[in-house]
């Protein structure tokens, strides 16, 4: 019995783990089963059973980290997790929901801290004692999509907003590398997680079923991680109904109210396709800096500047970025014509950025790839969802009072500089 990547599982209520399938399903209960010791509970989105007493110390046997996409941009859950299989991360929100309290103090968050210390000692024996961390996701209730298995690499202290809990808060944003798991068939086998919970295995024992990934990390720890991670070498070419909201949906209310605003102004668009692309490359990461809007007639492919710094202090460089932003329709396809333009200006070293509240046709991704063009596409699903993540951070009432900040800065934005000149700010 095993987790393997990319497939689904059944998380049913009440839990009974006699059946091996339930709704045609692999029962959690059922694989998580131990004699003699209490069910594996993932009510809450980070869980782990009751730390093992084992004869060379206490450990947690493993942490479920569960994130609902079903709830992402409404006001109780503002924050989006990113979980990535494929490319090996996941950037996990902690579990501090109210405003004035410290963050530390979230029993969700105080777990995966004490673990980080374990995760990111230079000590082998230390990590032997660090619990794996399984990544869950769900678009429906009961149904559970097993995503990986992760070691925590980061963890930053960061500032939410949620409404209905009364505003502002400080919560935890936890890195998290996806662990390759080739030599596993892509699975992660139940007895290994067993065995964690068995007292009477030190930890050296109850790793003795782990994947080949984890035990190279135990003995060599951080330098090997990034040989280590998760990669999936294949196109990655993403279908429509990837790259748009579904209907009935918020983000597809979100995309089609920002359609709608911008509809008879479109060049207006360039304000917020410039905002969404900072927040996005800052999202995963990323230092980017936002420059300014270009003129709207003769602009030969260019909506908007900016700027990608990489390094720091006598080894950072500055890359140039050029954004095009497109306002089309929802259900169209952008065309090429519009992404070879902006290929078209870009100099070497430079990178492209494009913005639509569309999506990219398989072919114009395969060119893309192919052509290895140097471009951060963004289609209407990612627009929605960093216009209305940065509407509700922001405390705005609605999106629409969101984008009318964004337009009123419109003028002062536009300028008639040589994009080179951003490299000098």
């Amino acid at each position: 019995m095993r987790f393997r990547i990319g497939e689904f599982y059944r998380y049913a209520k009440p839990a009974d783990a006699k059946p091996s399938h339930v709704d045609g399903l692999p029962n959690f209960h059922f694989i998580m089963r131990t004699e003699g010791m209490p069910q594996i509970q993932m009510e809450r989105g980070i869980a782990a059973p009751a730390r093992t007493r084992a004869p060379d110390g206490d450990r947690v046997a493993a942490f479920f980290l569960s994130s609902s996409y079903n709830k992402r941009g409404s006001f109780e859950n503002p924050w989006h997790d990113e979980i990535e299989p494929d490319r090996g991360y996941a950037r996990y929100y902690g579990d501090n929901r109210t405003p004035g309290a410290d963050p530390s103090r979230a029993p969700g968050n105080s777990s995966l801290l004490a673990q980080f210390e374990l995760h990111a000692s230079p000590d082998p024996e230390m990590r032997q004692k660090a619990a794996p961390l399984l990544i869950f996701r769900s678009s429906k209730k009961g149904y559970k999509e097993f995503c990986g298995l992760g070691i925590l690499t980061g963890v930053q202290r960061v500032t939410q907003y949620a409404q209905r809990n009364g505003g502002f808060f400080t919560n935890y944003l936890f890195e998290i590398a996806l662990l390759t798991l080739t030599e596993e068939d892509e699975g992660v086998a139940a007895i290994w997680l067993k065995d964690r919970r068995d007292r009477n295995l030190p930890a050296i024992l109850a790793n003795a079923a782990a994947p080949s990934a984890w035990l190279s990390w135990i003995r060599y720890g951080k330098p090997v991680i990034e040989r280590l991670r998760r990669r999936v070498v294949r196109y990655q070419i993403a279908p429509k109904s990837d790259q748009l909201p579904g209907s009935n949906t918020n983000e597809r209310k979100a995309l089609e109210t920002i359609y709608n605003y911008y509809d008879g102004r479109k060049s207006r668009f360039e304000a917020l396709a410039s905002m969404v692309c900072e927040s996005t490359v800052r999202g995963s990461g990323g230092n980017y800096q936002r420059g300014w809007l270009t003129r709207g007639t003769s602009d030969g492919g260019l909506d908007f500047v900016g700027r990608l710094d990489v390094g720091d202090g006598f080894a950072r460089t500055k890359l140039v970025v050029l954004g095009q932003a497109k306002c089309e329709r929802i259900d169209a396809p952008t065309g090429g014509n519009h992404l070879a333009r902006t290929v078209a200006r870009l100099r070497r070293g430079w990178l492209g950025a494009y913005v639509t509240t569309s999506f990219f046709s398989p072919s114009v991704q395969k060119e893309v790839y192919e052509d290895q063009y140097p471009l951060i596409l963004i289609n209407g699903r990612q627009l929605a969802e960093e216009a209305t993540r940065m509407q509700l951070t922001g405390g705005y009432a609605s999106l629409e009072n969101f984008l009318d900040f964004v337009d009123q800065g419109y003028e002062e934005q536009v300028s008639s500089r040589d994009p080179e000149e951003i490299l000098w700010d």
